[in-house]
């Protein structure tokens, strides 16, 4: 071959690899752009539980501040309940101010009010920055499932974030507890430290998500419609019972002899694990149950406070406290097909508000409804449980009997 044509074709190669390299770089740095939000997505989603992370340590923090069970539990449901009202405001925000930045406040506050009650001894000062804690999560319950439309144009991406939200918001509790069940050991006051993980999870979203504002949605909205509502009340039903596991696994297994904190921990851990799964891959689920999700979870749910109840060893309570974590898995995006279903399309959003306070409102009343009918039939922590079973299996006949409902 002629050295100038052995040149010339020496140089076009150079060329061409030159090039596809550079294609190569370019989708690389394209493809780690659009997984940015989605990674947001799951952190942010896992703040959602932030307020779950003080359960395996309730029993300690009793000792520490000299106050009751009922007490110290309303410092987990406090911030749910104060997170209502801003978590319907949060969507009128949105129209004024970035999305980011207001991610980014909730997720601030929620690590200044987390991380405050270890430089305090004052029970009360510790239910004040809990109640505050509460902005920050009403906040993150209506932006953070808003973030998968705003940055995302419908297509898998979109339903990818979708999907990951759900999974990562049931399961967020999951890191929180494992950790914040060894910190109580050698200290109570130290559970607080666990929100140091928020402080991570700010940090990494300040840096990747882009700054973007919801554009204003024109919608027409006639007001609440009956199936709403209803969807919300047994959203209120579920969570009311689902929460016993967290409020009362610490008091639960000392006196079954099963363990403390730290195997509160594993017991909750598995709750998030498992929520984490089924969240992962609801799609399939939802494919194979259809319109009867939300049933099934309450059913999956109630078979799971059984087995904490009449399960002899700590691996059973764990895989009950698992099945009742899927069942919530289920039962949140179980619920929202339900209200596509069955509430008029310029209601849907409206709707799912009103599941979100439902939500909201069982998580923080869990406690005043389930303890005191426990209490009707006994003084032992493992009547909770079943009370909470029996709510759960009411819960799937009122969902049964109207799931035959079309939109």
């Amino acid at each position: 071959m002629p050295a100038k044509t052995q040149f010339h074709l020496t140089t076009f190669i150079k060329k061409q690899v030159c090039k596809k390299r550079a294609c190569f770089l370019n989708h690389e740095e394209n493809h780690m752009k659009d997984l940015k939000p989605v990674i947001c997505v799951c952190l942010m989603s896992a703040m959602l539980m932030a307020s779950q992370a003080l359960s395996p340590g309730i029993s300690q923090l009793m000792v520490l501040y000299g106050a009751g069970e009922s007490a110290v539990s309303l410092s987990i449901t406090l911030p749910y309940l104060i997170a209502v009202p801003f978590a319907l405001i949060a969507g009128n925000l949105a129209e004024k101010y970035s999305l980011r930045g207001l991610l980014l406040s909730g997720g601030v506050l929620i690590c200044i009010t987390g991380l405050g009650p270890y430089f305090v001894t004052d029970f009360a000062a510790v239910l004040l920055m809990r109640g505050c804690m509460g902005i920050g999560l009403g906040l993150l319950f209506t932006l953070t499932p808003a973030m998968a439309p705003a940055y995302y144009p419908e297509g898998a991406m979109r339903n990818l974030t979708i999907g990951m939200q759900s999974a990562w918001a049931g399961s967020g509790g999951f890191v929180f507890n494992i950790l914040s069940g060894y910190l109580v050991r050698k200290k109570a006051q130290n559970i607080y430290l666990v929100y140091g993980l928020c402080v991570l999870f700010v940090v990494i979203v300040w840096i990747l998500l882009p700054t973007l504002t919801v554009g204003e949605k024109k919608e027409k909205c006639s007001g609440f419609k009956p199936d709403g509502l209803f969807t919300g009340f047994l959203t209120f039903l579920f969570l009311s019972a689902g929460m016993t596991i967290a409020l009362s696994v610490s008091v639960y297994l000392p006196e079954r002899g099963l363990g403390g904190s730290v195997e509160s921990g594993y017991v909750t851990s598995a709750y998030s694990a498992a929520a984490f799964i089924v969240g992962c891959l609801y799609i399939l689920f939802a494919k194979i149950l259809k319109e009867r999700a939300v049933t099934a979870a309450c059913l999956l749910a109630a078979l799971g406070m059984f087995l904490c109840v009449f399960g002899g060893n700590l691996p059973c309570i764990c895989i009950g406290s698992g099945m009742a974590g899927a069942g919530l898995s289920l039962f949140m995006p179980g619920c929202i097909n339900r209200i596509i279903c069955t509430v008029p399309a310029d209601d849907v959003s409206m709707s799912i508000a009103v599941m979100m306070v439902g939500s909201c409102l069982g998580q923080t009343f869990s406690g005043a409804i389930i303890n005191p009918v426990a209490s009707l039939f006994g003084s032992g922590i493992s009547i909770r449980f079943i009370v909470a079973a029996v709510l759960l299996l009411v819960t799937a006949l009122l969902s049964a009997v109207t799931s035959s409902k079309k939109r």
